[in-house]
């Protein structure tokens, strides 16, 4: 639920308005064939897909050789 909604429900119906109504549409939007292919790529491993280990992360991100911020130089963040 977004803020928006979650603000407008309870201005309208108070706190009971955002009591859970339960899980939402938890069916399944795959077809057998799509969820037998799914199912051979996570068996397969992340080896089978060019991945070196478990971690999906972009190798090109790591690289990136632009500085990062020093969270010890923010005086801000150290003075509260």
């Amino acid at each position: 639920m977004s803020a928006n909604r979650w603000r407008r429900a309870l201005a309208s119906g108070g706190r009971q308005a955002l009591v859970s109504k339960g899980p939402g549409d938890t069916r399944c939007k795959l077809d057998a064939g799509q969820l037998r292919a799914l199912e051979a790529v996570l068996e397969a491993g992340p080896h089978a897909c060019g991945w070196s280990d478990q971690c999906r992360t972009d190798p090109a991100s790591s690289r990136d050789s632009s500085p990062k911020p020093d969270p010890a130089s923010n005086h801000r963040s150290l003075s509260r």
